[in-house]
C-alpha cells in the first residue's frame, strides 16, 4: 500500500490537492493510505517549508503548490524522484508559508547563472524556511503572467534579492509597475561575481540573509 501524506493548514489549495490526489489514486487503481497532516511540529520535523505539501512513502514531492492530477500520477509511478529540502545552512524552520497566500511578504531572487545569482536563490529559500515570506516566481512576472503580477501587487512587502549591480530582478518588477519594498545586491557585500562557480558557500548565503533581516527590520 502506498502512503500519501498531504501537509496543509486547511486552506483552499490544501483541499484542492487532496481532491487531485484522490483522483490520481482512483485513476491508477492502487491501494493508498491518504493522511492529512496539519500539525506544525510535524511540518518542522519533516522540513515542510511551504504548504500545501505532498509526500509519497516518506519522500516529499511537492511544496507550496497544487500539482495537476497527471503530475501526481507521475509522482506515484516514480516514487524515487523527490524534491530536495533546503538544508545545510543551520537555519531553523520558523513558520511555513501557505501557497495560496497573496498577502504578507513576497521574495523575488534573481537566481542568475553565477555564484551570486545562486546565492540570491539560496537566501530566498532560507528566508522562506525562517517564515519571513513566500518564495515567488520572478519568471512569471517577467512573462507578464497576470496571476503572478496580481499576487505581487497584493503583497504587503516585496523583497528583491539581486546577485549583481545589473539588478535584473529589481528592473523586472519595476517594468510591470511594482515598487520593491526591500532590495539587496549580493555583490555589495564584497562577494565577487563568478560565472564558473555555481555552488554558493553557506557563509555567503548567511551574509545575504543577515543584510535582508536588517533591512526588513527597518521596513
Amino acid at each position: 500500500m502506498v502512503k500519501i501524506e498531504i501537509f496543509g493548514l486547511g486552506c483552499e489549495n490544501c483541499e484542492r490537492l487532496e481532491s487531485r490526489v484522490k483522483a490520481a489514486v482512483e485513476q491508477l487503481g492502487i491501494d493508498a493510505n491518504i493522511e492529512k497532516i496539519e500539525d506544525f511540529e510535524t511540518f518542522v520535523r519533516r522540513g515542510i517549508t511551504a504548504t500545501p505539501g505532498l509526500a509519497v512513502d516518506e519522500n516529499i514531492f511537492s511544496l507550496g503548490r497544487v500539482p495537476s492530477v497527471d503530475e501526481i500520477i507521475g509522482m506515484l509511478r516514480k516514487k524515487s524522484t523527490s524534491v530536495p529540502i533546503p538544508s545545510g545552512l543551520g537555519i531553523p524552520v520558523v513558520n511555513p508559508t501557505c501557497g495560496c497566500s497573496t498577502t504578507g511578504t513576497m521574495i523575488y531572487p534573481c537566481s542568475g547563472g553565477s555564484n551570486v545569482g545562486q546565492i540570491s536563490n539560496e537566501a530566498a529559500k532560507a528566508m522562506v524556511v525562517r517564515g519571513l515570506g513566500k518564495f515567488s516566481c520572478l519568471a512569471g512576472v517577467g512573462a507578464h503572467g497576470e496571476v503572478f503580477i496580481a499576487s505581487a501587487k497584493k503583497a504587503g512587502r516585496i523583497v528583491v534579492i539581486d546577485g549583481c549591480a545589473t539588478r535584473c530582478a529589481y528592473k523586472m518588477l519595476k517594468h510591470v509597475g511594482i515598487e520593491p519594498t526591500v532590495g539587496v545586491v549580493v555583490t555589495d557585500l564584497g562577494i565577487e561575481k563568478d560565472y564558473e562557480r555555481l555552488d554558493p558557500s553557506p557563509e555567503d548565503v548567511r551574509k545575504t540573509i543577515n543584510l535582508l533581516e536588517e533591512k526588513l527590520d527597518q521596513n
